[in-house]
């Protein structure tokens, strides 16, 4: 059963949720806004680990739809003349300019090109030591790149944040944390936290589980079916920290990971909270507009069609998950394509957290779920609403 309410002409919208959750063995929220109106704010489930039902204000780990929050903050930086995206990151940040990453951009950071996917297998940083700011983000100043920055894009799952994140400390002297409270959750009113959840609010963070059994097709099998060399050093660093996820999945399960300032996959809200933010990227929501539209057109501008594939994986066909601005995944972040049109900047997360704006409609849209859909033999059953919603938005 499905709770909430549907603005007028959205009830396809309401029915296809409801079926995708008919067999949703945990809980989910869609919230969605059309210009500063919410149309969709719906809710469904239980908790897999408490049973506790889920409701409009429950919240939920986002894994990397947190990574959208983080390129809205680079967009409020780069709009006040405090970060450069074309500036070489040693200039603030010193240390980082050694092992061949003197000239890594700020930019490289934010549209996964910087070379450094994962921490490096030999400073031993295992889901625990993450909390550790300042050990993560000094393995990754002294580390070196697996391929010349500048020149590939790989998705960064996990080091997204705390590149971005340092740079950012650098130029404002605050954390991540502190800019996003300061800047985006606050002047919104939404319960939203990258690091630092209150006491008071971790009996609502819901539990993520693996809906689904692992891939059918395990990287190492895909890569060498391709004739990857997998004892390349380069090859067996990206597979020994993919094979890592299972792990971190746990981890931000737990208080210690709702507490940790994690840009890259640690965002805590509900569905209504991150379709507020989005929606305020594109218009006005209480007085508020996070970024301008003249930033905006700078930082949903395509900035990896034009990279190579990382060297080592140039046989595998289909690496680049998706094309990137500054921090923003462009068009469509669904199996299907739809919302791959007018204009759709956003950034989903693992398993099926979703979390975009579609400008053209201006529709702001925001999913989130307890189940992690990992089966790729087939779509997610679940992401039926996408299809309505699209049609709405002819998109």
């Amino acid at each position: 059963m499905i709770h909430g309410h549907v603005a007028p002409g959205f009830g396809a919208v309401a029915d296809a949720f409801e079926r995708g959750q008919a067999h949703h063995p945990g809980g989910a929220q869609l919230c969605v806004y059309q210009g500063d109106s919410t149309v969709v704010d719906l809710w469904a489930g239980y908790d897999p680990e408490t049973g506790v039902a889920i409701d409009g204000d429950s919240l939920f780990v986002l894994w990397s739809t947190t990574k959208g929050m983080v390129a809205i903050i680079a967009a409020q930086l780069i709009e006040q003349g405090q970060l450069d995206p074309d500036e070489p990151v040693s200039r603030v940040w010193p240390e980082f300019g050694v092992g061949g990453k003197d000239q890594t951009t700020v930019a490289h950071f934010l549209s996964h090109a910087a070379g450094l996917p994962f921490f490096p297998s030999a400073a031993g940083i295992e889901s625990r030591d993450l909390p550790n700011w300042a050990l993560c983000v000094e393995a990754l100043a002294t580390a070196e790149p697996l391929w010349a920055p500048g020149t590939a894009s790989w998705y960064h799952p996990f080091t997204f944040g705390y590149l971005n994140g340092e740079v950012m400390r650098r130029v404002t002297g605050k954390t991540l944390s502190e800019l996003f409270a300061e800047r985006v959750a606050r002047p919104l009113g939404v319960d939203f936290w990258i690091g630092g959840l209150p006491a008071d609010r971790e009996t609502r963070v819901t539990h993520r589980s693996r809906l689904n059994p692992p891939p059918t097709t395990s990287p190492a099998d895909l890569w060498s079916r391709h004739g990857v060399d997998l004892s390349d050093p380069a090859v067996q660093e990206l597979l020994s920290e993919v094979q890592s996820i299972p792990d971190m999945v746990e981890f931000l399960n737990t208080p210690e990971g709702h507490q940790m300032e994690f840009g890259g996959a640690g965002g805590i809200a509900s569905a209504r909270s991150v379709a507020r933010v989005y929606a305020a990227t594109i218009g006005e929501i209480d007085s508020v507009r996070l970024i301008s539209p003249e930033t905006l057109e700078l930082v949903t501008r395509p900035r990896t069609l034009a990279l190579g594939p990382v060297p080592e994986l140039a046989a595998v066909p289909n690496q680049q998950l998706a094309e990137f601005g500054l921090g923003f995944w462009l068009g469509s972040p669904f199996a299907s394509g739809r919302f791959a049109s007018g204009g759709t900047f956003g950034h989903p997360g693992a398993g099926g957290n979703f979390g975009f704006a579609h400008p053209e409609s201006k529709m702001a849209v925001a999913y989130t779920c307890t189940g992690m859909w990992s089966d790729d033999s087939r779509p997610d059953p679940r992401m039926g609403w996408a299809d309505s919603l699209a049609d709405l938005a002819g998109a």
